[in-house]
């Protein structure tokens, strides 16, 4: 038996007539473990194994030329956890104390071997849709019957899933003191890195490296999990980059997590929240992240009865694409969704999230959208700017607002869209935010900002115009409004209407706002606004 805190080295266990390599990595971490604790060193070269458990008190180290495969091959996995599609996990830690990954070496799940990566996706976890939709609901999508028609090809879909794949491929469930740190994560066939119930987690320098086709294989999710923290961190992804959940499972809030300084990459979301919202989360930082080529940058899901609260995102560069396929998401640089799960859900809420300093270039507008049943309030944009563009498949499925997941509600519902659409939410502040859009972007694009059915909204320094140089949508639309004021706020050249209104009751200020380049103010007489210092059009 070793001492504590030994070196185990792999190659003391293996053998060569063995058909994989597991039994000779659990026999390394065992001896550690058993041992009081210590490190696993795995020396250069290649080797598979199915299913490995770790101990408390191992690291796990994968020294520089070290690559650990996944065995595709469902035998070699254990079936204590099964998934929704069969999966199996890889490595498994639960109910461990100070226990790590590290190292310069490569985990290779081989996705792209166990996938169908010629076929796409039928249906999604036991759907069976014959429109691969989460909740199988009918849409009412602008595209109608063409919305998803498979005859119009299917190459920027996700793949097909076969009857096994590995999955979570690490999974650490009620933990405490988790190290990850330094090591490539590539090709997963399912979800990579997974914290349960797990308090005091490092992730530091990891490159998750996955195919951007291969449903599930999310990078990093929390789940119930606290005292989190991520940095430097390369996260490439088909399904979201880093996914924070709260269930009801166990009694512990997720939240107190911290990222930082990450480049993400995603076909799903790059930041997420949800769609699993049973339980509280709260106390949440994200900062200096750079999002590339990615369907949805940050995202928001609220679709159950848990409250979400207390979310910065800053220094943040958003870059997102509009997909023609059935992803969850159309391009919003921001996404923010509180609606009923099904028609029998008591809708939690969502409270005090902010978004500052964030630059956009994207497909799409930014979306803060809450159903008749939603609370969102405290909501603020504070020195954003987006730019948007069309898209190669705008006419495929853009001009839509996608609510996925849900029952209660249309999934996806066709509406016009704005540069920042905000709709069912209190305490608004909109500031310094700045719209540029393209030449010639579809005729779907309406508002610079729009407020729908909100309540204490307070605009100060928006700088835009409509979507269409002086065409008939405002500026700025405000409908169902209640309480607000619009200052300091600048007209674009080729603004038509700078103001619109609908609904509009407890109108406050107007005032300090530069229309030199709108064609008209907007009905103001009919407002109620208290106008002052307005530069009026020229």
């Amino acid at each position: 038996m070793p001492e504590t805190g030994a070196t185990v080295t792999l190659t003391d266990y293996l053998d060569d007539e063995a058909p994989t390599d597991t039994a000779a990595v659990q026999a390394a971490i065992d001896a550690a473990g058993d041992g009081g604790g210590g490190r696993v060193a795995v020396p250069p070269g290649e080797y598979e194994t199915g299913t490995i458990r770790l101990r408390s008190d191992v690291t796990l180290h994968l020294e520089p030329g070290a690559t650990v495969f996944a065995s595709p091959d469902e035998a070699d996995y254990a079936d204590e956890r099964i998934g929704p599609d069969g999966e199996r996990p890889f490595l498994v830690a639960e109910g461990c104390r100070n226990v790590a990954l590290t190292g310069r070496g490569t985990f290779h799940g081989r996705g792209t071997e166990i996938m169908r990566m010629d076929e796409p996706i039928q249906g999604h976890s036991g759907e069976s849709s014959a429109h691969p939709l989460i909740t199988s609901g009918a849409h009412d999508a602008r595209q109608g019957e063409d919305y998803l028609d498979r005859s119009r090809d299917t190459d920027d879909w996700p793949v097909a899933k076969p009857e096994f794949r590995p999955g979570p491929m690490f999974l650490f469930a009620d933990c405490e003191n988790v190290l990850v740190s330094d090591l490539t994560l590539r090709n997963m066939p399912s979800w990579t890195l997974h914290f349960e119930g797990t308090t005091g987690v490092d992730v530091r320098g990891v490159d998750v490296l996955g195919n951007k086709y291969i449903p599930n294989n999310d990078g990093i999710a929390i789940t119930d999990s606290r005292d989190v923290h991520v940095s430097d961190c390369t996260v490439v992804t088909c399904d979201d980059s880093i996914v924070l959940n709260g269930t009801s499972e166990i009694d512990q809030p997720c939240g107190d997590v911290t990222v930082t300084n990450c480049t993400l990459e995603s076909n799903a979301c790059a930041i997420k929240f949800g769609s699993a919202t049973d339980g509280p989360m709260r106390n949440f930082c994200f900062q200096n992240v750079a999002i590339r080529d990615t369907n949805r940058g940050l995202g928001i899901q609220h679709r159950d009865s848990g409250t979400l609260e207390n979310v910065l995102f800053s220094d943040v560069v958003v870059q997102t694409r509009l997909l023609s396929g059935p992803w969850w998401g159309k391009a919003e640089p921001i996404y923010v969704t509180s609606l009923p799960r099904t028609d029998d859900t008591d809708l939690g809420s969502v409270r005090n999230v902010r978004f500052s300093n964030v630059v956009a270039r994207s497909e799409n507008g930014a979306l803060v959208y809450g159903s008749d049943e939603a609370s969102i309030e405290g909501v603020t944009f504070d020195d954003v700017r987006i730019e948007i563009d069309g898209s190669e498949n705008s006419d495929r499925t853009g001009g839509n607002f996608d609510l996925q997941p849900t029952a209660a509600e249309t999934p996806i519902v066709e509406r016009d869209i704005s540069g920042l659409h905000c709709e069912g939410v209190a305490d608004l502040a909109v500031r310094d935010v700045r719209v540029d859009w393209a030449d010639d972007v579809p005729a779907y694009y309406a508002h610079g900002l729009a407020c729908e059915r909100a309540s204490d909204v307070d605009v100060r320094g928006f700088d835009g115009r409509q979507a269409h140089r002086d065409d008939e949508a405002a500026a700025v639309a405000l409908e169902r409004v209640e309480t607000v004021s619009v200052r300091d706020s600048r007209a674009r050249p080729g603004t038509g209407q700078f103001l619109a209104t609908d609904g509009v009751r407890d109108a406050r200020l107007f005032a300090g706002n530069d229309l030199a380049d709108a064609a008209s103010a907007g009905d103001l007489d009919e407002t109620g606004f208290t106008t002052s210092g307005n530069v009026p059009p020229s």
